[in-house]
């Protein structure tokens, strides 16, 4: 697997402003604070008496308890919610729109409403990404500029990636090479969308010559026969490996990705529901900054 070009969010742990709590926390941090309340007023005043009703769900007291902890739940989340909409990592919707806009960054409208339509709009995760690629955007020639350059042109493409002197030893080339979603060629159109975005003068320098090529899609099948104890549902075990399968091929779905040896039949082991696995259809694709890996059908039997 290639080195990602931006960090991955998903990775981030939640800031440690965001609290963990459930309401039978909050009421029992109540019952446990009116106790130790009734026994400083009981020393005060011996006439009261004590509170013995403490087990009985109808007290008042209990009552009570059970309005004030669902307000103070509505409270903590409402805290909750407001850190969560200062960050990148967490902030949803127009949250995530008014935190992009300090550096510039719009959501890009991917299809305008037609009178039978809705209109679509960037993806929170596609806006996240052109964001922390924007900090890039002033050093032109950079890698994040070409990448911010083309995300932000064709906000659809299913990978991009910048090869230079490391990957190719010929100096003054830049290669921004460009897959598809799910690895499937660029169109002409999509392409010279990225080129106008990519070769602005603006964006490219002078004296580096910069071409937008498209990735190579390397097509590829998986079939694997299972071995399932007796006890679980085969049907559900066979739809499980499935969604697997098809989501690690989804994450390898990148430039330059790599599908090892093995590869999927490990992926199908999963929760133990699995005895063996036979790869009738074994895959080896070995990295390659210009290729693709794109998975065209999955059977699971």
């Amino acid at each position: 697997m290639r080195a990602p070009t931006a960090i991955d969010l998903s990775a981030v742990p939640l800031p440690a402003a965001i609290e963990t709590f459930t309401p039978a926390t909050l009421r029992a941090a109540f019952k446990e604070r009116f106790l130790a309340a009734w026994a400083e007023e009981r020393a005060r005043d011996n006439t009261l008496p004590a509170y013995t009703i403490s087990e009985l769900e109808a007290n008042p007291v209990a009552i009570l308890g059970r309005v004030f902890s669902f307000l103070r739940v509505l409270d903590r989340q409402r805290v909750n919610d407001v850190v969560r909409s200062v960050f990148v990592t967490t902030a949803t919707g127009a949250d995530l729109d008014a935190l992009v806009a300090r550096q510039n960054v719009q959501r890009l409208v991917l299809q305008p409403a037609t009178p039978t339509s809705a209109v679509v709009m960037e993806s929170d995760a596609a806006l996240a990404r052109r964001y922390l690629l924007s900090f890039d955007r002033g050093s032109a020639g950079s890698a994040d500029r070409y990448l911010y350059e083309a995300w932000t042109a064709w906000p659809q493409m299913g990978d991009a990636r910048v090869n230079g002197y490391a990957v190719h030893k010929r100096r003054g080339d830049t290669h921004v090479v460009i897959a598809g979603p799910g690895g499937r060629a660029p169109t002409k159109a999509e392409r010279a969308l990225v080129e106008a975005a990519c070769l602005a003068p603006h964006v490219a320098p002078e004296a580096i010559a910069v071409s937008v090529l498209p990735a190579v899609p390397v097509p590829y099948r998986v079939h694997l026969h299972l071995s399932i104890p007796t006890g679980p549902d085969p049907g559900l075990v066979r739809a499980d490996v499935l969604s697997r399968v098809v989501a690690a091929a989804a994450a390898r779905c990148l430039i330059g990705g790599e599908i090892p040896q093995g590869f999927f039949r490990g992926i199908a082991f999963g929760n133990g529901n699995v005895l063996d696995v036979t790869d009738l259809s074994p895959v080896r694709i070995p990295a390659d900054p210009y290729a693709v890996p794109a998975l065209i059908e999955a059977v699971i039997d």
